[in-house]
């Protein structure tokens, strides 16, 4: 196989690795060129004798350890089957539930253990599962990933217009420390998550990296971190549970939101959910200690979240009860994981998240 990588200068050793495990996969029948692109990171393409290549836009991604890490790539890569580009991403380590949500969305991968996955018949049928490095992947240090740093970059991403605060402005704001802030931002500029903007001011680098890292972390460390329990209620239908809710609650604005499905059905008008979940403060909590439900870990249709700051709280809400933002109520329906719940997600990621993506906000 005749690999021709164009501008290689600096070309990663996880792209490298990838691209030989792919080759491995392929066979010596195939010839392969590699572009450096911006976004996405690469465009590759396939030949097989005189037969058109097979065009793939290629994302590299160093770690993609959870199911709902694969929704923000697969809801970006969505519209480019219809301009004749396939996508591809390659991994250090793709684990099988991330491996299934691909496959069935017609994305592509390879990663640097040997899986690899390229659908196109009648030509390329390529799919290799099971391989699972020799030593575990070492936990990402840094506060980043933990839940004051997440609460932090939370307030970042849905108020990016703070960026140019004082650090102790954007504490106060997400309601952490302010030597929190400070480890926050060195590793944002670090990482190249924050660039230098006109006038000595700050922006954000790789947004679509950064949301992904946010997903990840809200489902490995802050959703855990805030989770308060679940309850079976005796009312089984969430809008009238949500109801009875809201009359308790009423006069505590600032106290309580909407998060998930029942956010999402106000959003979309699409989802018709199971569950209730609540983002709720002690005082709120306490109020709903009146209501009809029993302890449940399992299969109860409540779900109490603690609300982490006023931050978590949407701006505005035009529903008839208080909403999280809308990246807390995507990241929550990535959680509950269903197909109504991953479908109302792509839509909120459409409406609500791409367009800062986009622009580069």
């Amino acid at each position: 196989m005749n690999i021709d990588i164009l501008k290689n200068e600096g070309e990663d050793i996880l792209t490298a690795a990838c691209l030989g495990k792919l080759r491995q996969a392929l066979g010596s029948n195939f010839s392969i060129r590699l572009k450096r692109r911006g976004a996405p990171d690469h465009e590759l393409e396939l030949w097989l004798g005189d037969k058109p290549p097979l065009k793939l836009a290629v994302e590299v991604k160093r770690r993609i350890v959870s199911r709902n890490q694969a929704f923000p790539i697969i809801h970006r890569f969505r519209d480019l089957p219809c301009h004749g580009v396939g996508a591809l991403v390659f991994s250090d380590w793709i684990a099988e539930s991330v491996a299934e949500e691909f496959r069935k969305a017609g994305v592509f991968f390879a990663d640097a253990e040997g899986n690899a996955f390229i659908r196109k018949p009648p030509w390329i049928l390529v799919d290799i599962r099971g391989k699972k490095p020799m030593r575990p992947l070492k936990a990402e240090p840094g506060r980043l990933i933990e839940p004051a740093g997440l609460k932090a970059l939370h307030y970042l991403l849905t108020r990016p217009e703070v960026l140019g605060q004082s650090l102790r402005a954007i504490g106060e704001g997400a309601e952490v420390s302010l030597g929190t802030v400070h480890l926050v931002m060195k590793e944002l500029w670090r990482g190249q998550w924050l660039l230098p903007a006109r006038g000595g001011g700050r922006r954000f680098g790789n947004l679509n990296g950064l949301l992904e890292l946010f997903i990840r972390g809200y489902g490995l460390k802050l959703r855990p971190a805030c989770l308060l329990g679940r309850y079976r209620h005796q009312e089984r239908l969430p809008a009238n549970i949500l109801k009875g809710f809201s009359r308790r609650l009423e006069g505590l604005e600032g106290h309580w939101a909407v998060t998930g499905g029942m956010a999402a059905r106000e959003i979309t008008h699409h989802l018709e959910p199971d569950t209730v979940a609540l983002l709720v403060d002690e005082q709120s909590r306490t109020k709903l200690e009146g209501e009809p439900m029993l302890r449940d870990e399992e299969g109860g249709n409540v779900v109490f979240l603690r609300l982490f700051g006023s931050a978590a709280i949407a701006g505005q809400s035009k529903g008839p009860w208080p909403m999280a933002t809308p990246l807390l109520v995507y990241a929550e329906l990535l959680e509950a994981g269903g197909a109504r719940d991953l479908e109302a997600a792509r839509m909120i990621y459409e409406r609500f998240l791409e367009p800062g993506l986009s622009h580069g906000t």
